[in-house]
């Protein structure tokens, strides 16, 4: 198999970095993969110990993989900066790569299915991304793929190609046309009433995300994710660092992988399954609350230019 190199990006969470490498090294194909760790800058002095902790942990991995190498970014570049430079960093030097971060537990054939997937699609182009983690669905009994799609992408171990990656807009320069089309507002909120708000806080300066803006490249480019239909990773990131997930959030609990199976059966045809589509987006279902927002950030948006 053509293996993809890895990209893991750490901050300041040591404990939670340490599961991350250990869960990484018990994957059947980690002897064989190479793994860039990204490790960016402190914040303030509070966080100086943390990340000099994590770096004095990431130095000492001894073997588990193919080849390690280190990347210390002298200066805090903030989550959004620090994955969207290093993906493109690995990508200019790789047609492919698999992305993790600091608080994500994978199964030990999370590695099988992610370069399966990569090389299954490689020449799909309607498939922007793939992801190793899912939402806990109620799978149907008759579906008989190991895999779905959703035109909304995933952050929690995922994987793309760089003739995909390279065709995001991270300024979103279309972003003013867009906000006015109500259809496409309309579209774009159909797999998740939360994502034209998280869209607005980002062009609003509140959020920093690099993932609301990789949806938005999918949404742009008509395209899918692929996900799995038994979650080959789980989220252990709660409080502390975490930069995006302060509390704990329920949708995100789901159960991790145990058939450890390493051959997996992949559709041709990249079709919405209307069965999964709906328990989907039930998970996003707080429709008032996610309206009211986005008004209100719309609201900011406008006033603010």
């Amino acid at each position: 198999m053509n293996l993809s190199p890895v990209a893991l990006f750490v901050y300041a969470r040591p404990e939670e970095t340490s599961q991350t490498i250990e869960s990484l090294k018990k994957n059947f194909l980690a002897s064989d993969t190479k793994l860039f760790i990204f490790s960016d800058g402190a914040r303030n002095d509070e966080d100086m110990p943390f990340v000099e902790e994590v770096r004095k942990l990431i130095r000492n991995i001894n073997g588990g993989f193919s080849d390690v190498q280190i990347i210390e970014r002298k200066k805090n570049l903030g989550l959004a900066n620090s994955i969207i430079t290093g993906v493109t960093q690995i990508l200019e030097q790789f047609e492919k790569i698999i992305v993790i971060e600091e608080d994500l537990i994978s199964s030990p054939n999370f590695l099988n299915y992610m370069n399966e997937s990569l090389n299954f699609y490689r020449d799909s182009n309607e498939v922007f991304s793939v992801t190793g983690y899912t939402y806990q669905l109620a799978v149907p009994v008759d579906y008989k793929f190991d895999n779905y799609f959703v035109p909304r992408c995933e952050s929690l171990g995922w994987g793309t190609w760089n003739n995909r990656w390279s065709k995001v807009d991270w300024e979103m320069k279309n972003f003013k046309n867009f906000i006015k089309n109500k259809r496409l507002r309309q579209q774009f909120n159909s797999v998740g009433a939360d994502l034209l708000a998280m869209l607005l806080k980002q062009q609003i300066g509140i959020l920093d995300s690099w993932a609301v803006r990789w949806c938005y490249a999918h949404f742009q480019n008509n395209a899918f994710c692929s996900y799995p239909i038994k979650s080959k990773i789980i989220h252990i990131g709660v409080g502390g660092f975490a930069t995006h997930v302060k509390n704990e959030n329920k949708i995100l609990n789901t159960e991790l992988d145990d058939e450890l199976k390493v051959n997996f059966l992949f559709s041709d045809e990249i079709f919405l399954d209307d069965r999964i589509i709906k328990q989907y987006k039930k998970m996003f279902r707080k429709r008032i609350m996610n309206r009211l927002r986005t008004l209100y950030y719309l609201f900011k948006y406008l006033t603010k230019r």
